[in-house]
Formats: C-alpha cells, structure tokens, sequence
C-alpha cells in the first residue's frame, strides 16, 4: 500500500509569499495568468494528494482571475 506523503510546515506558503505572489500574478497579462492557472490545474489532476503549496497556488491564481472578471 502506498504512503502519503507527510505535508510539512515548509509545504505551505507563508502569508507574506502569497501575497507577493497575488501582486507578481496581477501585473501579468491575463492571458499569460490563464496559461498559468491551466498549468497549476493540470499539476493539481495529476496528482493524488496535492500539496499545500499548489493548492495555494491554484487559489491566489483564481482569485486574481476572478478579480479581472468584475
């Protein structure tokens, strides 16, 4: 039977790397935000159990997607 994995504190991301990530994410095109949000996603299906860090990936990249679409 296979093991999870044991997510660490260092998985995450603290809320200072989020946030940089949010700004660095909205100064992009949202063209290139989409590429991007797609490439997280398709990591996300491919894996059994995700990581913290690309599911807080995935989650800032939709938000500032959704924030565009107001």
């Amino acid at each position: 039977m296979a093991k999870r994995p044991n997510p660490t504190s260092t998985d995450a991301l603290t809320r200072q790397q989020l946030q940089q990530l949010e700004r660095s994410l909205s100064l992009l095109t949202p063209q290139i935000v989409k590429e991007k949000y797609r490439q997280i996603a398709d990591r996300c299906r491919f894996l059994d159990l995700p990581a913290p860090r690309v599911i807080q990936e995935l989650v800032t990249t939709w938000k500032v997607l959704w924030r565009w679409r107001k």
